[in-house]
């Protein structure tokens, strides 16, 4: 089996409007939906073998504080340009290019690509995918090369433990 678990960062900070997009910070309600996610994940027992973010600050930042949680290094993290710049398309190569030493994977990314890799790779359609939100992928396969559709195994937000 391979898992895929797909993060969207967290709320991100608008107070410097000049900012480049890709430089932008999480703020202070970003931070503290990491910490509430990060926690649910570390409850499910989730341990990733392989964390990829795209280069994005905010995506980054969700990616590091989130591995305190999972017992991930932070320093092992990839940094893959393709989950900002490319297409949902383009990140399944890229994660069908995977090592297969790697069993389970966080991808940290945007909207709207991430809703729409979530759809290629599971078929489930979201109506809305917000903030922090995580969408967690089994597939029925022993290599990232052969991943086609899974099976969803976990899908949370923020909101569900807030309210």
């Amino acid at each position: 089996m391979k898992y895929l678990t797909i993060i969207r960062h967290a709320k991100s900070s608008w107070d410097h409007p000049d900012l480049d997009d890709i430089a932008r910070p999480l703020n202070e309600r970003g931070k503290q939906a990491v910490k509430i996610i990060g926690k649910h994940l570390q409850e499910q027992a989730l341990q990733p073998d392989l964390i990829i973010s795209s280069p994005a600050t905010r995506a980054l930042e969700t990616a590091k504080a989130i591995s305190e949680f999972v017992a991930y290094d932070k320093k092992k993290i990839i940094i893959e340009p393709v989950v900002y710049f490319g297409t949902s398309s383009a990140i399944i190569e890229m994660l069908k290019g995977i090592n297969d030493r790697y069993n389970d994977v966080f991808l940290f990314g945007h909207e709207p690509i991430l809703s729409s890799l979530i759809f290629q790779l599971s078929r489930t359609h979201l109506e809305k995918f917000p903030t922090c939100s995580v969408f967690r992928i089994a597939f029925k396969t022993d290599s990232w090369s052969a991943i086609k559709t899974g099976s969803k195994e976990l899908s949370i937000y923020p909101k569900q433990f807030t309210e």
